[in-house]
Formats: structure tokens, C-alpha cells, sequence
């Protein structure tokens, strides 16, 4: 059976061409701004070879897919439209946060104008749904398909609860570490949870091993998660594409720092005094990454991110996967949770 990393290359041209025929080439500017987000033009117009990144959600749907029996060709419009939603909800949330960079790319917001990628953010959900439709179209069963439009629907609500949570979070200190696995269970998970569900819908699974599959990506969600709160304080920017420590200079609620404030050690007294004080120019940015570390707060979120990814192995337990399969979904899980080391 082929690896992981050989079937994400052989995924991704596929997603890509389906997601241009989603959007289109339509020359309004609307659409040039979708294709700005998307990487795939500059600001004028003009086409750029900018890395589309990882995919890992859309390839997700077609791993799921193929490891189950299915045919690929019928799950490539779902992939494009699970890639379109996650991509509709970054427009939003670069606004939301007010981040002005990301994968080393000024955000839309920041030059077309926070309405304006509010509203291309909007398209780009339609568009989403628009491209679910093409499952018809590839020949793909018309009651799965239904079925993966409701998955996909439900988890946008959770995608939108789970924001909801984490803006409200941006008023409050007192934030526990069950708010925030609610947070992230929506905000995050759910849209690792529904493309693994939607693959094996589309394979024709049961109900059992839908059910399977939608918990390992929950638990891969969860994982990603974690491990996306250490970058946002200690990651490199040339790999993020965001500023060092930009979580800390937004006071945003993440695991390590919910964990760090939690903490009776003077750093975690140092973090609260500062966590209490608004964002500036003064701010100690280094130094708060040092108290939220001096704590012990990122060795733990790393614990607890890897013990998400156990969880998500042992969600599998009785699904019907084959041993070989099972291997292939323990590297994707490991590819999420590698990314601390």
C-alpha cells in the first residue's frame, strides 16, 4: 500500500484543479480576491506559484475514501468544497483577529478592506456549496452525496460555534480547560472530524466505521490544535508566516496559556499581570513566551497533544480498517502531531 506522503502528492494537482473549476476564472474582483486568498494570483491579478500548503483536510476526504473501497472521482468535488469552507472561515478569521499575515502573505482584509473580505469570505462559502454539487456530476451516489452535504453543514455550524467561543474568549481570564476543548472541538476539530466522515460515506461504509472515522478526526483535530497554540508562541515565522508570539500580543486564550495561568509559580503571576494589561507596543512579547514555557505549559500541551493522537488510534479499534489502512491513518495523525518536534 502506498504511504501517506505518496498519496497526498498524487491528491493534492486533483484538489487544486477542482477547486479552480469551483471558483472559476470569472474576471471580476470578487473572484480575483478568492484567487488571492487561495494563492493562486498577486494582488493585480497575476498568476503566482505560491505553495497551496499541506491540504491535509481535503486530502483527508479522499484518503478516507480510497482506504474504504471508494472511488476517489467521486470524492474530489467534496475534497475542493471541505478546502473552500476551511478556507471561507480563515477570510473571516483574519478579520476576526485582526492578523495581518498568513503563510508570509498580507491577509485580504488588510488591503481590500475588512467589509469587503467579510464578503469574499461569504462568497466563498456559497461557492463551497456550489462545488458539492459536482459530486453529481462525478457520478457519485445522489443519496451519499446528500448525506455528505448535511456532514459538511453540521460541522460548519461547530466551525462557527467553536469561533464564537474563542472571540468571547478575548474578554475573559478566567477561561478553563474544558471551555477551551469545547472551543476547539468546534472551531478545529470539527472540520478534521467531517472530512474523514465524508470519505467513508462516500465509500459506502457503515454506519459503525463512519462513526470511527469522524472520532479519529476529532481526536487528529483536537492534536492539530495543540500543536497550533506552540507555534503560535515559539513557532518559526518563515514557516508559520505569521509574527513571533502573535498569539501572546493578541491575548488570545490558547491550551499553554490557559495551563500557564492556571499556574501558582511566579511566572504564571507574571503571565496574569500581563494577560491583564491591553496589547502595545511595550509589550515583553519574549518574555511572556518565557513564563507560559517556565511553567511547564508547553511540555504539557505537547503531552496532551500527542495523547490525542493515541486517541484518535484507538477510535479505530473495531472500525473494519485493515491493518495496512490503520498504518496509513497513524502517519496522517503523526503528520498533524509532528509538527512540535
Amino acid at each position: 500500500m502506498s504511504t501517506l506522503a505518496d498519496r497526498a502528492a498524487s491528491y493534492r494537482p486533483a484538489i487544486q484543479r477542482e477547486m479552480r473549476a469551483a471558483v472559476s476564472d470569472r474576471p471580476e474582483q470578487l473572484y480575483a480576491w478568492m484567487r488571492y486568498h487561495l494563492g493562486w494570483e498577486d494582488r493585480d491579478g497575476q498568476g503566482v506559484e505560491a505553495s497551496p500548503g499541506k491540504l491535509m483536510r481535503p486530502v483527508a476526504v479522499l484518503l478516507a475514501t480510497e482506504l474504504l473501497g471508494g472511488t476517489v472521482e467521486h470524492a474530489l468535488p467534496a475534497a475542493a468544497a471541505v478546502e473552500l469552507v476551511h478556507n471561507f472561515s480563515l477570510l473571516h478569521d483574519d478579520v476576526e483577529d485582526a492578523s495581518e499575515f498568513r503563510r508570509g502573505r498580507r491577509n485580504l482584509w488588510t488591503f481590500a478592506g475588512a467589509p469587503q473580505a467579510i464578503n469574499t469570505g461569504d462568497g466563498m462559502f456559497v461557492v463551497s456549496r456550489l462545488a458539492e454539487y459536482r459530486m453529481l456530476d462525478a457520478g457519485a451516489d445522489p443519496a451519499r452525496a446528500i448525506e455528505v452535504m448535511r456532514e459538511l453543514d453540521e460541522a460548519c455550524m461547530r466551525l462557527v460555534e467553536g469561533q464564537y467561543l474563542d472571540m468571547s474568549f478575548e474578554t475573559r481570564h478566567d477561561v478553563t480547560l474544558d471551555e477551551y476543548l469545547q472551543m476547539a472541538g468546534g472551531k478545529t476539530a470539527a472540520m478534521f472530524a467531517a472530512p474523514f466522515a465524508i470519505g467513508a460515506i462516500l465509500a459506502g461504509a457503515s454506519e459503525a466505521t463512519v462513526a470511527a472515522l469522524r472520532a479519529y478526526g476529532r481526536h487528529v483535530g483536537l492534536s492539530f490544535q495543540m500543536v497550533d497554540d506552540v507555534l503560535g508562541i515559539w513557532g518559526d515565522p518563515a514557516v508559520t508566516g505569521k509574527p513571533v508570539g502573535d498569539d501572546l500580543s493578541s491575548r488570545k486564550m490558547t491550551y499553554p496559556v490557559i495551563l500557564a495561568l492556571e499556574s501558582t509559580e511566579e511566572a504564571g503571576d507574571s503571565l496574569r499581570r500581563a494577560y491583564a494589561s491591553s496589547p502595545g507596543p511595550d509589550d515583553r512579547i519574549d518574555a511572556m513566551a518565557g513564563w507560559v514555557e517556565a511553567t511547564g505549559a508547553r511540555a504539557a500541551t505537547e503531552a496532551k497533544a500527542r495523547e490525542e493522537l493515541r486517541q484518535a488510534m484507538d477510535a479505530l479499534t473495531g472500525s473494519g480498517l485493515a491493518p495496512d489502512a490503520i498504518e496509513v491513518l497513524a502517519e496522517y495523525a503523526e503528520a498533524a502531531v509532528g509538527r512540535v518536534s
